[in-house]
This record gives structure tokens, C-alpha cells and sequence, in this order.
């Protein structure tokens, strides 16, 4: 996108901005500025470029909500500031050195978002930008949501990673992000989360599907025990080995793994999927971090929600006659098979392997573990 086309008011979304509640409020009210000079540089001075950035800036005057926005998981980013305190050793974020502070917020916090950043513009981290003009309007999939949620979760509910089905309720549905995401959950309630997990309203498959006991003699058996994705899920994408300022030091891969639930006080399954994200001891060297003291203290395969659910899956679908443990409870004990077992963490440092220890499942079958 052209510079220009970032900022240009123009066409139809012009007009229809200009003839809004919003189109009628002066520029420099939320931009600040001056609107008495015909000169470029006086009229910039002071150009305030995302006024919504703070949350007593201009949305606050009328949109009282908003006030819970700073605390929220997309304004705050709090779950990921406590995981990089807990590694560091830090009793909270607040409390890591100046360099670890300033280096999260140069390269991690890029995703950290305003009002403007889901209502009007794309976020800064795909270059920013309006998507229609200057006109308000529903977060948009493609160019907001998935702009920062885009080489997982988008990819994987539309289908871009090869071999890969797009999400059941993508395709043939088309239903977007906000179908099961709703402004509560977005918004936050005002209280600061320590995990994404933790916040209320956060959709569950339930919330549209009621287990079929009666006929599905798989849900009633796994019920109890497992996360809906653990069925329904396809493969899906993980990491390893990131490093600030950098990134990823190796190519992301598809993959799936099984393995005991990290967060039990937080969701009831016994069993998930868990997703490798690429946390290393010496992720944030460039910050003046050597090695994290704390490392081990968070695991690094972590509660996944896949987005590319469907009904018949390597799990679910299997030959004519054979049993649902034909694809699942009878795979390889080794790193290729569908759980985190023994044989992961033997592939891993001993450091990593200590932070995951308490997520691996014994080798054989399912049906006889103790």
C-alpha cells in the first residue's frame, strides 16, 4: 500500500465517512494539529497519528467502554508480559530491568492494539493504513484480525497450509472472526488477566454444539477427558527457537501432539493439544538477556485451540470396520506419533525438557494407562 493510500479520504467510504457522526467532528479534535494554516508543516505540528492509543484519548469522550480496553488481552498483551517476567525470575513485568521493558516494547508489543487499530486502519505491525477510508466499522477478518493473528490461527482457518482443509466454519459457512469473538471478550471487562484463558466470555464449542451422548458413543466416552480439538482438529503449525529482533531461527512446521493439560485450573480437559511455541533461554539476548535463570519455570508447549476444526479427521476418520484407536491410541511411541511423550523431551535440551516434563503421557496405548 502506498503511503497515500493510507491516509487518502476519497471514493465511496469517503463520502460515506464524511456523512457520519465521525465525519462531522473536526480532524484536529482527535489528530490535534492546526486547522488555521494552509501550510503543511504548521498544520502537522503536534500530529497525533493514533489518538486512540491512550485510554483517555478521544474514543473516551463518547465511548465510555473503552475505558476497559487498556486491561484487555489486545490492549494489555498482560498474559504475555507475566510468561517473559516468570522466565526472567521477575515477580512481575514492572519489575524487569529497563532494557527488557524497552526491548519487549520495540519488538514484541507490535501487536498491542488501539481502537483505531480494529475499527478503522490496519495494525502498524502489517504497515498500517485505512481498509476503507476513514469510516468505523467491524474489525475486518483479512486485514485486521488475521493481519496479527495471521501465520497460525489465519492461516489455519482458511486453509493456506498445504494439505491442510480450511475450517469447517469457514468453508462452505464464510462465518468470521467476530461470529464467535464478541466485543465483550475483545474489550475486556477491566480487570487485568493473567492468562488468555482467564477471560469471561470467551467462546466454547458448546456455546453452539450440545454433546450428543445419546448417539455418539464417542463423546460420551471421551467427554470427561478430552478437548474438543482433540478429535476435530487437523494438523497445525508450530515453532521453535525465535530470538528478538531476529525471529525465527528455523523454518515453523505442521505437526500435532496430544499431551496432559498445562492449565487445569483453567479449562477441565485431562487431555489437549498442545502447540510448540519458540521460547529459548536465549530468546532475549539482544535485550541484555544472556539466558533466562527462570526458563524452565513455564512449559513451551503450550494450550492450543487450532482454527481448522472439521468433523472427519486423521483421528475421526478411519477404515470401514476398524476402531476410532486404529488412527489415535495405536500411533508411535516416538517423536512422529500424535502424543508428547518420553521421546519429545528426549529430543529436547535438558532445560526444555524439564519445563515439559509434567505434560508428557506414558508410551502404549491409552486404553491401558494407569
Amino acid at each position: 500500500m502506498e503511503v497515500w493510500e493510507k491516509v487518502l479520504i476519497d471514493g465511496t467510504n469517503g463520502d460515506a465517512f464524511l456523512a457520519s457522526v465521525h465525519g462531522q467532528i473536526a480532524c484536529t479534535s482527535c489528530h490535534g494539529g492546526s486547522g488555521s494554516t494552509s501550510d503543511k508543516d504548521e498544520a502537522h505540528a503536534g500530529l497525533v497519528v493514533r489518538p486512540s492509543e491512550t485510554s483517555d484519548g478521544p474514543c473516551a469522550e463518547c465511548h465510555f467502554e473503552t475505558s476497559t480496553m487498556p486491561n484487555s488481552l489486545h490492549g494489555g498483551l498482560w498474559g504475555e508480559k507475566n510468561l517473559v517476567a516468570a522466565r526472567y525470575g521477575a515477580a512481575s513485568f514492572d519489575d524487569l530491568p529497563e532494557g527488557v521493558k524497552h526491548g519487549y516494547g520495540q519488538n514484541c508489543a507490535g501487536c498491542h492494539t488501539s481502537c483505531g487499530d480494529c475499527h478503522i486502519s490496519r495494525p502498524p505491525s502489517v504497515g498500517g493504513g485505512f481498509i476503507r477510508s476513514h469510516r468505523f466499522g467491524s474489525p475486518d477478518m483479512g486485514n485486521q484480525c488475521t493481519a496479527c493473528h495471521g501465520s497460525r490461527v489465519g492461516a489455519e482457518y482458511r486453509g493456506e497450509n498445504e494439505g491442510i482443509q480450511a475450517d469447517i466454519h469457514y468453508l462452505p459457512g464464510g462465518k468470521r472472526c467476530t461470529f464467535c469473538h464478541g466485543a465483550e471478550e475483545l474489550h475486556g471487562s477491566g480487570e487485568r488477566y493473567a492468562h488468555r484463558l482467564d477471560v469471561p466470555n470467551a467462546p466454547q464449542c458448546e456455546d453452539c454444539h450440545e454433546p450428543d451422548f445419546a448417539h455418539n458413543k464417542w463423546h460420551d466416552r471421551h467427554w470427561d477427558e478430552l478437548q474438543c480439538q482433540v478429535c476435530h482438529s487437523q494438523d497445525y503449525k508450530s515453532c521453535n527457537t525465535c530470538h528478538a529482533g531476529t525471529g525465527l531461527a528455523e523454518p515453523s512446521y505442521i505437526g500435532y501432539k496430544i499431551g496432559k493439560n498445562p492449565v487445569p485450573d483453567k479449562r477441565r480437559f485431562e487431555y489437549v493439544l498442545l502447540r510448540h511455541i519458540p521460547i529459548a533461554p536465549d530468546t532475549y539476548e539482544a535485550w541484555g538477556v544472556p539466558l533466562l535463570s527462570n526458563y524452565e519455570v513455564e512449559p513451551s508447549w503450550k494450550y492450543a485451540a487450532p482454527h481448522n476444526i472439521q468433523r472427519w479427521t486423521t483421528r475421526t476418520d478411519v477404515p470401514e470396520g476398524a476402531g476410532c484407536s486404529s488412527a489415535c491410541h495405536l500411533t508411535e511411541n516416538g517423536v512422529d506419533g500424535f502424543f508428547l511423550r518420553q521421546a519429545d523431551l528426549d529430543a529436547m535440551s535438558a532445560t526444555e525438557a524439564e519445563a515439559n516434563r509434567d505434560l508428557i503421557v506414558p508410551n502404549g496405548n491409552p486404553l491401558y494407562w494407569n
